[in-house]
């Protein structure tokens, strides 16, 4: 599989967004894309999440700069550290750290190879990429080790999978609701002048952490609509204008 299998847009200056179709391979997961971001310095530059592993993606991302390349994983889950092993410098957070080493199969869709991190991200760490930098922020919730990474330039916040507009994955075992309440309320209160999720359209206002927030208290507690969700039998899926939540079965009030 080539770089074509990935499609490129800039989305700022040094700034690219990458998406390939998770959804025509595993369409059962009710997502349609992920996302990847390419952020690029005077001296480096940081691919943010390393997707599927299906596709060249460190070819894509030499295509669109000659600069070396950072691989930063948000978390740990695969179709967001697929292609890591292509990357020679390797960050994720120490909580997920060690599944970055491991090798496994993702029946019918990709195999995703052993890559093991070559360094950690911390809250607060700057990633300097000469003259434009990164800040981390600690987000868990949707996973234990979930950062998202803040561009100081544009005020960007690169949020993965803690907020974007489809259908997020709040019932696996990774799972933390009172850690995602904590990271919605951080990025709704925060100076941020636009959201870049890990999945579907992108970019989103930071009204929508606000937006989850809300429907998250509303299915809580029982007053949201909701409906099986055929990709997990023990899930619920509450649909608000917009995006969507699951959770588990008995997570919410009268369950």
């Amino acid at each position: 599989m080539d770089g074509a299998w990935f499609t490129s847009q800039r989305i700022g200056p040094g700034v690219w967004a990458l998406q390939e179709l998770i959804g025509r391979v595993a369409p059962s997961f009710d997502v349609i894309t992920v996302n990847l971001y390419l952020v690029a310095g005077r001296e480096r530059a940081a691919i943010i999440d390393a997707g599927m592993g299906i596709g060249d993606l460190a070819a894509t991302c030499r295509a669109l700069t000659p600069l070396p390349l950072i691989s930063l994983s948000t978390h740990s889950h695969w179709d967001h550290i697929g292609g890591a092993y292509q990357f020679a410098d390797r960050r994720i957070h120490p909580l997920e750290a060690d599944r970055l080493g491991e090798a496994y199969d993702v029946e019918g869709v990709t195999h995703i190879r052993a890559a093991p991190p070559t360094a950690t991200l911390e809250e607060g760490e700057v990633i300097d990429l000469g003259g434009r930098s990164l800040v981390v922020w600690h987000t868990p919730g949707h996973s234990p080790g979930h950062v998202s990474l803040l561009d100081a330039a544009t005020g960007w916040l690169f949020c993965a999978d803690v907020c974007y507009a489809g259908t997020m994955w709040m019932q696996t075992a990774d799972a933390d609701l009172t850690l995602w309440r904590r990271s919605l309320e951080r990025i709704a209160g925060a100076d941020i002048s636009a959201l870049y999720g890990g999945h579907e359209a992108t970019p989103q206002s930071p009204e929508l952490a606000r937006r989850v927030l809300a429907g998250l208290d509303q299915a809580l507690a029982g007053h949201s609509v909701s409906e099986p969700f055929p990709g997990d039998q023990l899930a619920r899926k509450h649909p608000f204008d917009g995006f969507s939540i699951l959770l588990r079965a008995d997570a919410t009030a009268g369950a």
